[in-house]
């Protein structure tokens, strides 16, 4: 019996109370891997967004009531990122980790109105000496970046603002945190691409796989997804293996992570 770690689902990033940024990840393929697992006769711990654990088609896999299935809900990729880490504080040893969340690349740093951007960028250029390009674009990168007039997100924005923006930072990579935590786990992640060369799509795959000595990278194109294929290109820090997984006629996904992962 292995102890198997999966991730699921999307993530939450909050603009304020009420509203979030997110994606349109289901949780399928990771509730797939679980049944898959269970299958085996491994244990399984997922770490999914509360959205999925809710969902019809999760209770469809009879994932909740399983003596052997732990269950970690989360909402943001900060909660994802907390709940691995106790993972691996509390000493629990896993055998394989698929972190096949899609997690949130970007989270909402502050909101501003643009009114009030414009009137605090004029005012503090007006109070500063002549500057050329280069020195003025600085200044007022630096207002874009850090202003005084961010609106306040610890409750609901209100829903009459015509020139609301909010600024995007980046969130934490979990996967270049994985190795770290479970070095003797077979490390299993994702790439998602759109509408690119393979040979492209193979070399950010072993990219990710090299600099985050990952064991594989299950890489695939959204324009293929878009048009019915679930293509999967099984890549390593070597590269692409040859393998593509829910090919027509090939191997599918779940008998291959059932014969080399579980």
């Amino acid at each position: 019996m292995k102890n198997i770690l999966i991730t699921g689902g999307p993530t939450n990033e909050a603009i304020d109370k009420v509203m979030t940024i997110t994606n349109m990840s289901t949780g399928s393929l990771s509730c797939a891997f679980a049944k898959t697992a269970l299958e085996a006769g491994d244990k399984v711990t997922l770490i999914f967004h509360h959205s999925v654990l809710r969902s019809a088609k999760f209770a469809a896999y009879g994932l909740a009531d399983n003596p052997n299935v732990k269950l970690v809900s989360i909402d943001s990729c900060q909660e994802m990122l907390d709940a691995i880490k106790a993972e691996a504080e509390c000493g629990e040893k896993y055998d394989v980790i698929i972190h096949a969340a899609a997690v949130g690349d970007y989270r909402p740093e502050f909101s501003f109105r643009m009114e009030d951007m414009a009137a605090e960028i004029a005012e503090k250029i007006m109070a500063t000496d002549c500057m050329d390009r280069e020195a003025l674009e600085e200044f007022i990168l630096n207002i874009l970046v850090k202003p005084d007039c961010v609106v306040r997100d610890d409750s609901k924005i209100s829903s009459y603002e015509p020139h609301l923006t909010t600024k995007l930072t980046l969130t934490t990579k979990i996967i270049s945190n994985l190795r770290g935590w479970f070095p003797d786990a077979l490390l299993i992640g994702c790439k998602l691409l759109e509408n690119v060369e393979k040979d492209h799509l193979y070399e950010v795959a072993q990219k990710l796989a090299a600099k985050n000595n990952m064991d594989y990278i299950m890489a695939n194109d959204l324009a293929e997804l878009n048009q019915g294929y679930s293509y999967r290109y099984l890549c390593t820090k070597d590269g692409f293996t040859g393998t593509v997984l829910d090919a027509d006629g090939g191997i599918t996904i779940m008998d291959y992570a059932k014969e080399n992962w579980f």
